[in-house]
């Protein structure tokens, strides 16, 4: 079976550097990082604020690209690619969960979980159904028509994760996704990530302040100024 059949998906960030130029002063936010995540794994990826542990999420998912260094997912070098090409693999391969949901305001939670597949021209019936399903599946099938002021914080991060899973992807970035909510809300939503990567065999990367967040993952990395620590 090729990897790109497989449920879950490989990602290997080789050296990997990213410096920001602010005021033509240089900001160095990942200093050289290797590091291999397993097909199917659940990993925990935990630092403090500032130390680099988002823009490693997002140099995982190709939201930002490094400075130096190299992102692979299985055996296919991607963060080379053009915008283009990267914006349709993210499509197609990667979902994301964000602290502050990012749903789309004016729509409803249906249309919100359906936006991937339009941007992928599935069809209006199966875009329906496919949400439909999603929303039932992380316990939201009766709050499908709500608009994301009419739900609580912990009911709109199970409308961002059903969106995030529309595409079937194989690997899912969640990026502080209890960062808002009350600690039961946070509980339900970390163990509701955790039996749908267990479910689908998908490959989940979990970014964290949180030390009792990451005892949810299967395996934890520790991220300080920019380096893993330990390397």
């Amino acid at each position: 079976m090729q990897e790109d059949d497989r449920p879950g998906l490989s990602v290997r960030l080789d050296s990997v550097t990213k410096i920001y130029v602010v005021s033509g002063e240089e900001l160095p936010a990942i200093r050289g990082i290797t590091l291999s995540i397993d097909r199917g794994e659940a990993l925990a990826v935990v630092g403090s604020s500032g130390s680099g542990k988002s823009t490693l999420l997002h140099l995982s998912g190709l939201l930002d690209r490094p400075t130096t260094g190299a992102v692979f997912y299985g055996d296919r070098r991607v963060d080379h690619l053009p915008a283009s090409d990267r914006a349709v693999l993210r499509n197609r391969s990667v979902g994301f969960v964000f602290q502050n949901f990012q749903l789309i305001p004016r729509t409803t939670a249906i249309e919100n979980v359906e936006m991937p597949l339009l941007y992928r021209g599935v069809s209006s019936r199966e875009r329906r159904e496919r949400a439909r399903d999603l929303l039932a599946s992380v316990g939201m099938g009766d709050r499908e028509r709500h608009y994301s002021s009419q739900l609580s914080g912990g009911q709109q991060q199970r409308v961002a994760i059903a969106r995030a899973l529309a595409a079937s992807p194989g690997l899912l970035l969640a990026d502080e996704p209890t960062g808002n909510l009350d600690s039961r809300s946070a509980s339900s939503v970390l163990e509701l990530l955790l039996s749908i990567q267990e479910r689908s065999r998908m490959t989940l990367v979990l970014v964290t302040h949180d030390t009792e967040v990451a005892r949810f993952a299967t395996r934890t990395v520790r991220v300080r100024d920019g380096l893993l620590e330990g390397s």
